[in-house]
C-alpha cells in the first residue's frame, strides 16, 4: 500500500504538466516544477510510457492516464473535502446547482454497495417516468440499449439526462422477474425541489431543507414559509437533518431569512479572518422556532444552526452535528473538469471553529427515525450448517429471527439490508412520522405542543 501511495503521488505531478500545461502555470510554479527532480521524472515517465509501453496507447487511454494523475495529486492531499470531478460529472453537478435539468423525473440510488448500477427510489408523481409506468424499486439495467449494470451511478445519471424533448429508452428489471421491461420516455424539464413542508398541528409548520447545493433553495424556502403562514402557522420547525450542506451563499441567505442583524459566518483563510455575510433587517420568519439536527447535518447546515444557536434565535435539538467547518473553491481545469479545493475555514458568529467538533445541540435527542441494521459474525459452528440469531424485546418477546449459513471453515456472518429512506413522490411535500421521530416530538414539546401516546 505504501508503494502504491508513492506511485500515485509521483504520477500526480504529471497532471500539472500534461493536463493543465506548464504554460498555464504561474512563472514561479512552472520554474519550480521543471527544476524539481520529481517534476522532471514526471515528464520522463509520460514520455517513456507513450514510447515504450507494450500496448500502444490510444488517445482515450492517454486521457485515462492523465486523469489518473490528476486524481493521484488530489488524493495525495489526503483531504476528504478536496476532490476532482471529470468533465462528464461536472456537467451533472452544474445542473444540480442550477436546480433544473432535462430528464425523466426519478430519484435513483446505487444498486450495489460499490456504487454501481441504479435502482429507482422514487418516481415523481405526474412526471415523465410516472406517466410511462416506471415504479419505485425498479432496477435500471439498460439505457438506450446499453447494459449499465456495471457503471458508476454518476455515469448512469449522465446517460438518462439529455436535451429537452429527446427520447431515452429505459430498460428495467422489476421485483420478482428477470425479464427486461423497456420504456420510451421523452425528457422534460425537471426542477430539483430541495425544500419540503407540512403543517404538523393547526399552528405549527414544518419545513425541511434537503441540501444547499441548489441556487433555488432560498426561493423555495420563502415560498414554503409563505404557504405555511397562509395555513395558519404561528410557530416553525426547521429540519436540517441529513443535510450535508452545499453552497455557502445559500446557507447565508437561509440564516438571513430568520435573523434580522449580525454576522452570520466568518471565513478564515491563510491570510485573513473576515465576515463573509451579515443578516439584514428583513426576515421571512420572525416567530418562535426550533432547528432539528443530527450527525449528518454538515457544512452550510451547520452554518445556519450555528448562527441560530449563537444568537439565541432558536433551540437546536437533536444529535451533535458532523463537524465540517471548512469551505472549498471550485477551479475549472483545462480539460473541462473541476478541482474542488479546501481554501478556508468558517467560524460561527461567536467565532467558534466547529471543524471535526460539530455543533452540540441545546437539547440532545437521538435520531430514532430509522432502525439500526443488525449484523453478526462468528466462527466455530458446524461446517455447512446454519445458525440462527433470535432478537427479543425488553419483554422477552421474539422480534426477529436472523439466519446465516456456515462456510467450510465454520465461519458465518449476517448483515441486514438497510431499507431506503422514504422520499415523497410529490416534490415539496414532507413525509412525517411522529411515532418514530423522537427529535421531531421534542421540537413540538419545546414549542409548547407535546405529543402524547408514544
Amino acid at each position: 500500500m505504501a508503494g502504491m501511495k508513492r506511485n500515485r503521488l509521483f504520477a500526480a505531478a504529471l497532471a500539472v504538466l500534461a493536463a493543465v500545461g506548464i504554460a498555464q502555470l504561474g512563472s514561479g510554479a512552472a520554474s519550480d516544477f521543471t527544476r524539481d527532480p520529481n517534476g522532471q521524472a514526471a515528464v520522463e515517465t509520460y514520455q517513456i510510457i507513450q514510447s515504450h509501453y507494450l500496448k500502444k496507447l490510444s488517445p482515450q487511454d492517454l486521457k485515462r492516464v492523465l486523469e489518473g494523475a490528476i486524481r493521484g495529486q488530489v488524493d495525495a492531499l489526503d483531504d476528504p473535502f478536496t476532490s476532482y470531478s471529470p468533465p462528464r460529472h461536472t456537467k451533472i453537478r452544474n445542473e444540480d446547482v442550477q436546480g433544473e435539468f432535462f430528464g425523466i423525473g426519478v430519484v435513483i440510488q446505487a444498486a450495489r454497495p460499490d456504487g454501481t448500477g441504479a435502482k429507482i427510489l422514487t418516481v415523481f408523481r405526474g412526471g415523465p417516468a410516472f406517466r410511462a409506468g416506471l415504479k419505485a424499486g425498479d432496477e435500471i439495467v439498460e439505457v438506450d440499449g446499453e447494459d449499465v449494470t456495471g457503471l458508476d451511478l454518476f455515469d448512469i445519471v449522465a446517460k438518462i439526462r439529455g436535451p429537452k424533448g429527446t427520447v431515452v429508452e429505459i430498460g428495467v428489471h422489476r421485483k420478482g422477474s428477470r425479464a427486461t421491461l423497456r420504456f420510451n420516455i421523452r425528457r422534460e424539464k425537471i426542477e430539483i425541489v430541495s425544500v419540503s413542508k407540512a403543517m404538523v398541528t393547526k399552528d405549527i409548520g414544518y419545513v425541511a431543507i434537503e441540501t444547499f447545493l441548489n441556487v433555488k433553495v432560498i426561493d423555495q424556502l420563502k415560498s414554503a414559509i409563505a404557504e405555511l403562514k397562509a395555513q395558519g402557522a404561528k410557530k416553525l420547525i426547521l429540519d436540517l437533518r441529513d443535510n450535508g450542506g452545499g453552497l455557502l451563499d445559500q446557507g447565508c441567505q437561509v440564516a438571513d431569512a430568520f435573523l434580522d442583524h449580525g454576522v452570520i459566518v466568518y471565513t478564515r483563510s491563510r491570510e485573513v479572518t473576515r465576515p463573509f455575510c451579515e443578516a439584514g433587517p428583513e426576515t421571512a420568519w420572525n416567530g418562535p422556532m426550533v432547528v432539528l439536527v443530527n450527525a449528518n447535518t454538515a457544512s452550510a447546515s451547520e452554518i445556519v444552526s450555528g448562527a441560530m444557536q449563537d444568537y439565541g434565535r432558536a433551540k437546536v435539538i437533536g444529535e451533535k452535528t458532523f463537524g465540517k467547518g471548512v469551505g472549498q473553491n471550485v477551479f475549472t481545469l483545462a480539460n473541462g473538469g473541476e478541482l474542488t479545493l479546501v481554501t478556508f475555514e468558517w467560524l460561527t458568529p461567536k467565532k467558534r471553529s466547529i471543524h471535526q467538533k460539530g455543533i452540540t445541540p441545546d437539547i440532545a435527542v437521538k435520531d430514532t427515525r430509522f432502525p439500526e441494521p443488525l449484523a453478526f459474525e462468528g466462527l466455530g459452528a458446524p461446517a455447512g450448517g446454519e445458525v440462527e440469531l433470535i432478537v427479543r424485546d425488553a419483554n422477552g418477546q421474539t422480534v426477529k429471527r436472523l439466519k446465516a449459513k456456515v462456510d467450510a471453515d465454520g465461519k458465518f456472518s449476517f448483515s441486514e439490508e438497510v431499507p431506503p429512506r422514504p422520499v415523497s413522490s410529490i416534490p415539496g411535500k414532507a413525509l412525517l412520522d411522529l411515532k418514530h421521530d423522537a427529535i421531531l416530538r421534542k421540537g413540538l414539546e419545546v414549542l409548547g405542543e407535546p405529543v402524547k401516546g408514544f
